[in-house]
C-alpha cells in the first residue's frame, strides 16, 4: 500500500514535520494510529506539517519527497501498560527500552525505522518520536476498544504538542495525564 498524503499544501520550504499513522483498520486497536490521522485530517494543521496515513507499510515513507526535520510516528504499541495507556519515546533515546516495546506488526516499527535510516541516510539527522497506544484487542474488527477510543483525545493532543515549535527539550520525557503515561 502506498502512503496517502492527506494534507498536501503547496510546496513550502518550512514544511519540516511529518506526522505518520501506522496500523491496520481491520484489526481493532491495531488501527489506532490511523484513527488519530483521521482526527488530524479534520483539524487545521500548520503549513509546516504533513500528515500521512502509511497503513501497514511504514516503508512507504521512502517515497516522501520532502526531507523532514522531525517525524512523529503513531502506532499501537505493546509496552506492558494498561489498555489505552499512551507512550512517547524519542527514537534516539530508546536503547535498552527497545526490547520492551513491540509494535503489533510483523515487521516492528522500530526495525522498519532503522532500515529506513540505513537505506536513506538523510533520515539519520531527523528527530523521530514514537507515540504509541497500548491496545486492548487486536483481532478481526473495525472497532476500537473503549479504552483505546477513550485515549484518542490525549494522543491527538500529544501529537499536536510534538508538532509545535516548543516541543522536544522543554517538555520532559516522562509525565502522566489521567490514565495515560507518556514515556
Amino acid at each position: 500500500m502506498s502512503s496517502t498524503l492527506l494534507k498536501n499544501k503547496a510546496e513550502d520550504s518550512r514544511r519540516n514535520i511529518l506526522i505518520v499513522g501506522v496500523g491496520n483498520r481491520l484489526l481493532g486497536d491495531e488501527g489506532a494510529g490511523l484513527h488519530i490521522i483521521d482526527r488530524l485530517s479534520r483539524m487545521p494543521i500548520p503549513s509546516h506539517v504533513d500528515v500521512v496515513d502509511c497503513g501497514c507499510d511504514l516503508l512507504s515513507l521512502a517515497s516522501y519527497a520532502n526531507k523532514p526535520r522531525k517525524i512523529i510516528v503513531i502506532d499501537a504499541m505493546r509496552a506492558g501498560g494498561k489498555p489505552g495507556s499512551v507512550y512517547r519515546f524519542d527514537y534516539a533515546e530508546l536503547g535498552a527500552t527497545q526490547s520492551q516495546v513491540r509494535s503489533a506488526h510483523q515487521l516492528k516499527t522500530l526495525e522498519t525505522l532503522e532500515l529506513l535510516k540505513h537505506v536513506y541516510p538523510d533520515l539519520c539527522d531527523c528527530q523521530i518520536t514514537l507515540i504509541g497506544v497500548e491496545p486492548q484487542t487486536i483481532g478481526l474488527s473495525i472497532d476500537l476498544s473503549r479504552e483505546v477510543r477513550d485515549s484518542l483525545a490525549d494522543v491527538t493532543r500529544l501529537v499536536l504538542e510534538e508538532a509545535s515549535p516548543q516541543s522536544s527539550k522543554e517538555r520532559g520525557l516522562c509525565r502522566s495525564s489521567r490514565d495515560s503515561a507518556y514515556i
